[in-house]
């Protein structure tokens, strides 16, 4: 039996650009992803032998339980993929909140990606757990690479970068507003068609991954989500928690991912842990966090 305590950071886009659509219908990104210092905290136990059982019990319910969790599909595929029978339970506490952006599902399931693959005697390399785990969801793939990385295409394309960006001081505020990915994406897509722009528009430049990699320009000024405005029209309050970050004094803010949780760019730690007292006390979800590399935990 192997027992283990397992960290699953969340994630920020600093940017997020929008190059188009595939004939399926799927939507082709260019974003530039870093994983940060709020974790979800994941009990391990797990034996190879004769019992095939898969157990997922999350302490938040607003995060699904058993095999609708992310976790079970990636410990399923990898079963699957091995044909090794195992035992694996996951006593999930959630600190990530649900819903928000911030990739605390596709975090979890990675980590349980790795953590399978090591224990199996790393049957995948990562390429290959990197595919799998995009069978299981589009954030999947970065987590498994745990790094600051330019991700492209629907997921499956993840360049990590060593930026001279580390340890950035940053705040994040949630006011619980759940978004629907596929309902911001519909509404991105009305956007561009009452533009009538037959692709979609991008505010986000390419010239921002090779400024963030050298680090020659402040990165509140690389700051840009093309789901933005339409997350803000299906839930007014991202526009509204941006503006509370900026009105606090942050160097920039944006949204994260499909939404709703917004974060701000900050001087130093100090400054960060303090703007998120401050929004705690206005009864919002708020919490200073770093950006991290994959050797920061």
């Amino acid at each position: 039996m192997h027992e283990r305590i397992l960290l699953s950071p969340a994630k920020l886009n600093l940017s997020l650009g929008l190059r188009g659509r595939r004939a399926d219908g799927f939507h082709l990104i260019e974003s530039i992803l870093v994983p940060v210092s709020l974790f979800d905290r994941l009990e391990v136990a797990f034996e190879i032998g004769s019992q095939d059982e898969i157990q997922v019990i999350c302490d938040a319910p607003q995060a699904p339980s058993g095999s609708s969790n992310l976790i079970f599909r990636a410990a399923d595929i990898v079963r699957r993929r091995t044909a090794q029978p195992f035992s694996l339970t996951v006593r999930l506490q959630k600190q990530i909140p649900v819903g928000s952006g911030l990739g605390g599902g596709s975090s979890n399931a990675a980590t349980v990606l790795g953590f399978l693959n090591s224990l199996l005697g790393w049957p995948f390399d990562r390429p290959t757990l990197a595919a799998i785990g995009l069978e299981v969801g589009a954030d999947v793939p970065f987590f498994i690479y745990g790094q600051p990385a330019v991700v492209r295409g629907v997921g499956e394309v993840v360049i990590p970068v060593a930026s001279a960006r580390l340890s950035q001081a940053l705040v994040v505020c949630w006011d619980g507003s759940q978004l629907s990915t596929a309902a911001v994406y519909n509404r991105a897509d009305q956007l561009c068609d009452s533009r009538r722009d037959p692709s979609l528009t991008t505010k986000c430049p390419e010239s921002n991954i090779a400024d963030f990699v050298d680090g020659h320009r402040p990165l509140a000024e690389l700051l840009a989500n093309d789901l933005e405005e339409a997350a803000a029209q299906i839930c007014t309050e991202v526009r509204h928690l941006k503006g509370e970050l900026l009105s606090l004094g942050v160097q920039g803010a944006s949204m994260t991912g499909s939404g709703s949780a917004v974060f701000g760019v900050c001087p130093n730690a100090e400054s960060a842990e303090r703007i998120a007292v401050i929004l705690r006390r206005k009864g919002l979800w708020a919490c200073s966090v770093k950006t991290l590399t994959r050797s920061s935990w």
